[in-house]
């Protein structure tokens, strides 16, 4: 990806991670207050966008003829504390374009966080996001750490990039974002959740069954492949669920959790920036099975979908991973 680098953006800016989302379209996506909540669940305005006159423009090379909304005064999101979302800031289609996001009309969010520090030891292994790289002489604190993680999944989930420091770019691919879990109050039994996966895999077997003291069982379900490594599903009652699911009504989803993830051939190029051209012709299939497994289950067990990043999956975004490679086959 090539972007304009050169340039600043105002002094009240110049030093924050920028954020920067592409406006909806065809497949809804959430907004920032739901990207945020779904990590910070105390999460709330200080300040909601509203009408009135436009704020500067925000100046620079990089962000040349990025202004707010003519008819919206940037707002305050609070995230947790000590961190603060200001935004948004409309990025018309040349920028939206040149920062290769997925929609021509894109909004800028200022992350601010009132503390920084940067003398923790840098990571030792590469990591899929880059961050290990960025901050390559010294990891973050806890709280900043955990803001730039929500940043790099927000950006996953909808197309979007942010810059560490307001200059380095960050483009976590969507495609990358493979693994689902469904949330259940109802308890399907080793053979009917691998009945639900033979439709995708038809040779997968169950590979664990552990008894609980209430009588249910815990399992694991295995669907090998020839090429494009394994199906797994972990099947577990769950005492602690994610935050994204808060939100919702407690009757919506349940305690079991069915755990959907795709193990590859190489394990180890899960967790790097680039792997390699066979990594991800396995990963595009892997990824819409996962994806029409996620279908079937639900269909039978009902409950909420949520991936990897910790943000609900609707129909509509599994109907999109499916589409993604409806051609594609796999050899079992």
């Amino acid at each position: 990806m090539t972007l304009p680098l050169t340039g600043s953006v105002p002094e009240m800016y110049s030093s924050d991670h920028l954020l920067a989302l592409p406006r909806s379209r065809g497949v809804a996506r959430p907004g920032i207050e739901a990207l945020a909540t779904a990590w910070f669940p105390e999460a709330g305005w200080v300040s909601e966008p509203s009408s009135g006159p436009a704020e500067r423009p925000m100046a620079g090379a990089r962000f040349r003829g990025v202004v707010p909304d003519d008819v919206r005064r940037p707002g305050v999101l609070r995230l947790t504390e000590g961190v603060e979302v200001v935004g948004p800031f409309v990025v018309p289609a040349p920028q939206s374009l040149a920062l290769d996001l997925a929609s021509s009309v894109a909004e800028l969010w200022a992350v601010r966080v009132a503390h920084r520090s940067r003398d923790r030891l840098p990571a030792e292994v590469d990591d899929r996001d880059g961050l290990a790289r960025v901050f390559a002489a010294g990891l973050p604190d806890d709280v900043e750490l955990r803001v730039l993680r929500w940043m790099v999944a927000a950006a996953r989930k909808v197309g979007g990039t942010l810059f560490v420091d307001g200059a380095v770019p960050l483009a976590p691919e969507p495609a990358a974002a493979v693994d689902l879990t469904l949330y259940s109050a109802q308890a399907l039994t080793p053979d009917a959740a691998l009945g639900s996966l033979q439709t995708v895999v038809p040779g997968a077997r169950v590979v664990e069954v552990v008894e609980r003291p209430d009588r249910l069982v815990d399992y694991a379900l295995d669907g090998e492949t020839a090429y494009d490594g394994a199906l797994r599903v972990v099947v577990r009652k769950v005492d602690v669920v994610p935050a994204v699911l808060g939100a919702l009504d407690w009757r919506e989803y349940g305690p079991f959790a069915y755990r959907m993830s795709w193990v590859p051939a190489d394990p180890y190029e899960l967790e790097v920036e680039e792997p390699s051209g066979l990594h991800l012709i396995a990963r595009s299939r892997m990824r819409a099975s996962v994806a029409r497994l996620a279908s079937v289950l639900q269909g039978r067990a009902a409950g909420v979908l949520v991936d990897d990043g910790g943000f609900e999956v609707t129909s509509a975004e599994v109907d999109e991973r499916i589409a993604a490679v409806s051609t594609a086959r796999f050899w079992v």
